[in-house]
């Protein structure tokens, strides 16, 4: 699945879920490969690389789904972010500056 397409249907992702994001050439992109992990209780208290080695090996933490959403809700009321690749953008830039 690529990033994009999981933003683009963000409303249909489990909320407690946590995507992972594979860069190329260092970067984030709209068309990254990634990941939605949801985690067994037990288990969310670990560290996102101890989660990203067992669950995408390769992947690196990308955002919470929730927070996504959230941004998502908030970016379509905004008249610079009506489109997917403006919102996607947006998500990428507060992912890798932001957060």
């Amino acid at each position: 699945m690529k990033l994009s397409e999981v933003i683009a249907a963000i409303d249909e992702q489990p909320e407690a879920a946590i995507v992972f994001v594979k860069k190329v050439n260092g970067k984030v992109l709209p068309d990254s490969e990634v990941v939605l992990v949801k985690l067994p209780e037990e288990e969310e208290d670990w560290k996102t690389d101890q989660m990203a080695s067992k669950y995408c090996p390769g992947l690196e933490y990308f955002l919470e789904v929730f927070i996504i959403q959230d941004m998502v809700d908030d970016l379509r009321g905004m008249a610079d972010y009506q489109t997917l690749d403006q919102q996607v953008k947006r998500i990428i830039h507060y992912a890798e500056y932001d957060a």
